[in-house]
């Protein structure tokens, strides 16, 4: 819910991007991790938080009063609590009587505090926070040019005209997470308060990659999980802040492709290279099962700091959600550890709830190892990410996926797939280019969304990815081409002005647009290159800062994010899903791709006519609903069958569907009728209520069944086939999704009801020809377009399964 920061401050994270250190070989199973068990934990660990939150508001447990009380806030906070919430009003009531003096100066709590200020309500506590920060950094130790406790921090503040001593890893931790959580709300630190503390880790970090709870812990005996965690996250953080970044703004010029340089780099991979051949949910290696939920807290935050779902072989969040749910078990409704109940019940509901905070879209790694051409501006993808959070009001996170090993499912895990370098993206082996086509190919058909952008002037990554795309979808149809000004990328969030447009292309594919790419813009005479979308992302300030950017680069800026905002709108249309129900639809789609049935049903999916292919799993889904809701004992068989053979009479109906003009052959047109007054239904949709379809479809009948008896006419409301004669649905009135522009020109759908739009063809006392003008393809493909009108899902589903019912009904 907050948003990011900007260039010169929030390169944090992304350099880890660079390691090549993770491979999504781990396979997931659908009854792994049940979304309804996760959330039902969550809430039952939030109301045990609830139950023992004090009259003051505050919670009690060791001897940090206000630290407790605001690690029990933010861990509610993160669980989805509003802050209206009275047990959020109270305790940050409580905390707000708290100010740095000698009478609290303990770095837990102060460090917490700052925390919860900058996540709960940002602009009301900002003077607070900004006090905070002052009071961090002055408390940050210095002992002298040469001791390993400078630039790290310790448990009671002290300051340093005083001579503030000493440090340990946890505090300093805690400390840097506070300067973090400020940073994010546009309240700055100093870049040497940030250079002081990146070497103060890189100085205590040990020569096998790890860190202990002290500057000086041997390397043999003094390490622990959770304090590599604490290292890593906080190297990634403070080298971040100080490194260069893969594009900056001079004056009113726009540099993009910039080497971005972190000199932590190196020793960040050396821990992330012990986190994985010490990798454990159950245990917090050299500390045994001391401290353990804490350590999954730090897990957490490394795993979702640095984008990548898997640290080695071990997806950490399904590991450690399994874990969790199992050491709480069914009857328990906390957690505990050698911290406490309220301590553990807080470190398991963050990671539970931000390790499952839904992923807006992947990055995909591509080309040689140690090539980083996929990855020029590294922060494009977070800083969209967090204007995008600021715009939705709901937490997102981002990853990277490296799409060799990746599987369809792992990729299904991501509504929107990011390409982007300057590099081609096709595997020069023709086998990896066609493994790397095979499962783009499942990833399109399972619902997912590509998104691609060539840098400026650009060559190489143009002419792969072109190719990429014909090995993909190699049939006729499938071609890219520009998108006009009518297309709802240019104002699904926002509307982007004529002059900040650039030539974007498209392919049509499923029920939508499934793939964007912007293509290169070429250098115009006498004028510099026209920034690229990632490098306007990777220069975003999402946040006021104190020294903005001239108005001609904001305006640059601000249309770039626009772009990128409206793909992402027009993608997922804002529905966005936690990560553990991605997991489980993935996994599901998968095993029902795979599954060998018996049909007891055959139905035939015609091909014929443009868009035919567009809504492949609308057959599978509507079976396999009617299946679980109405107890129908059907395997799915959907195949697709042609008008030009016999075959097609095999078939009791066929379903036809497509979003452009067509027209049949005699021959096709001589075995629809035979097909029709044989007793075969023919269930008819435009697809998206495509006009160019209807038009076609109702002139081909005419041609088909010139006899006057045999025009088509409209579906009665009261019609058996609207009724539940058959075992199916009473319709009186079905929901309509229709686009539309509101008043702050955002692209969004309105629901309405309508009386059922149908047209028919009878044969005898039956309909041998059923046809709704209005999309149900698209809705029964589970694919919520914005720009696709036609009935919702579930009303969808009720037409298909009533028509289904009917036919057999008359067989």
């Amino acid at each position: 819910m907050r948003p990011g920061c900007g260039v010169n401050r929030f390169r944090y994270i992304r350099c880890i991007l660079l390691l090549p250190l993770f491979c999504c070989v781990s396979t997931l199973r659908a009854q792994d991790i049940h979304p309804e068990d996760v959330s039902r934990a969550i809430e039952q660990g939030v109301r045990y938080l609830k139950s023992k939150q004090q009259r003051e508001g505050n919670w009690v447990e060791g001897s940090h009063a206000v630290g407790m009380t605001a690690l029990c806030t933010i861990a509610m906070l993160s669980a989805g609590v509003s802050r209206d919430d009275p047990a959020i009003v109270n305790a940050m009531q409580y905390l707000r009587r708290f100010r740095v003096g000698p009478d609290f100066n303990q770095n837990y709590s102060i460090a917490l505090q700052t925390m919860a200020f900058a996540l709960c309500d940002p602009e009301r506590d900002r003077p607070l926070i900004r006090e905070n920060v002052r009071q961090i950094e002055e408390h940050q130790t210095f002992e002298g040019p040469n001791s390993p406790a400078n630039g790290g921090w310790t448990y009671i503040y002290t300051g340093r005209k005083a001579g503030q001593r000493g440090s340990d890893n946890s505090n300093a931790q805690f400390s840097i997470l506070a300067l973090y959580e400020a940073e994010r709300v546009g309240v700055s630190a100093k870049q040497e308060t940030w250079a002081r503390a990146r070497n103060y880790w890189e100085n205590c970090q040990n020569a096998n990659g790890a860190w202990g709870y002290t500057p000086t812990s041997d390397g043999s005996t003094g390490i622990r999980a959770s304090m590599t965690c604490a290292g890593i996250a906080s190297l990634m953080i403070s080298s971040g802040m100080t490194s260069q970044d893969g594009a900056a703004v001079r004056g009113d010029q726009i540099l993009c492709g910039l080497p971005a340089q972190n000199p932590s780099q190196e020793r960040i991979r050396r821990g992330l290279d012990w986190m994985e051949r010490n990798f454990s949910v159950e245990e917090n290696k050299g500390h045994g099962g001391t401290y353990l939920l804490y350590y999954l807290y730090g897990l957490e935050r490394v795993g979702r700091m640095s984008g990548q779902r898997f640290i080695g072989k071990h997806d950490w969040y399904r590991e450690g959600t399994a874990f969790l749910l199992k050491r709480k078990g069914e009857l328990n409704t906390h957690w505990s550890d050698n911290l406490g109940d309220l301590s553990g019940t807080s470190f398991a509901l963050l990671f539970l709830s931000r390790g499952r905070r839904p992923v807006l879209l992947s990055k995909i790694e591509f080309g040689t190892p140690g090539d980083h051409s996929w990855n020029m501006h590294p922060n494009d993808v977070d800083h969209l990410t967090r204007f995008v959070e600021s715009r939705w009001k709901i937490d997102l996170t981002w990853q990277v996926v490296p799409m060799e090993p990746a599987s369809v499912e792992v990729l299904l895990q991501s509504p929107v797939l990011y390409l982007s370098g300057s590099k081609s993206p096709l595997p020069n082996d023709p086998d990896r280019a066609a493994a790397w086509a095979a499962k783009l190919r499942g990833y399109l058909d399972g619902g997912g969304f590509i998104f691609a952008e060539a840098q400026p002037n650009d060559v190489s990554f143009d002419k792969g990815f072109r190719e990429l795309m014909r090995q993909v979808l190699p049939e006729e149809g499938y071609e890219l081409r520009l998108l006009g000004a009518e297309h709802p990328i240019w104002q699904a969030e926002v509307t982007i002005e004529p002059d900040r447009m650039r030539p974007i292309e498209g392919i049509e594919y499923g029920c939508r647009t499934g793939v964007v790419y912007c293509r290169p813009v070429k250098k115009e005479t006498g004028t510099g290159n026209r920034p690229s979308l990632s490098c306007l992302w990777e220069v975003a300030r999402p946040v006021e800062r104190d020294d903005p950017y001239p108005e001609a680069v904001q305006r640059q800026i601000e249309a770039g994010l626009g772009i990128g905002i409206n793909v992402l709108t027009y993608a997922t249309n804002r529905e966005m899903k936690t990560k553990d129900r991605k997991m489980l639809e993935a996994a599901a789609q998968v095993l029902s791709d795979v599954e060998q049935r018996r049909g007891q049903i055959y139905l035939g999916l015609l091909e014929t006519g443009s868009g035919a292919g567009s809504a492949p799993r609308a057959l599978p889904n509507m079976l396999q609903w009617a299946g679980v809701h109405l107890g129908i004992p059907v395997d799915v068989r959907a195949d697709k069958v042609h008008f030009g053979t016999d075959a097609v009479f095999d078939f009791p109906i066929v379903f036809m569907h497509g979003r452009g003009a067509f027209t049949f052959t005699e021959e096709e047109r001589t075995r629809v009728a035979e097909y029709v007054k044989r007793g075969g239904t023919l269930f008819v949709n435009a697809i998206c209520s495509s006009k160019p379809f209807t038009d076609s479809f109702k002139e081909e009948m005419r041609t088909i069944f010139p006899e006057e008896e045999w025009t088509l006419s409209a579906v009665e409301p009261d019609d058996p086939l609207l009724s539940d004669v058959y075992g199916g649905f009473p319709i009186e009135r079905l929901e309509v999704r229709v686009p539309q522009q509101s008043p702050n020109r955002k692209m969004r759908v309105v629901d309405k009801e309508v009386v059922p739009e149908l047209l028919g063809i009878k044969v005898a006392d039956r309909w041998g020809v059923v046809f709704s003008p209005l999309d149900v393809s698209c809705a029964l493909e589970k694919t919520n377009s914005l720009d696709c009108k036609g009935y919702t899902r579930e009303s969808a589903m009720k037409l298909g399964i009533n028509t289904l019912l009917y036919s057999l009904g008359h067989m």
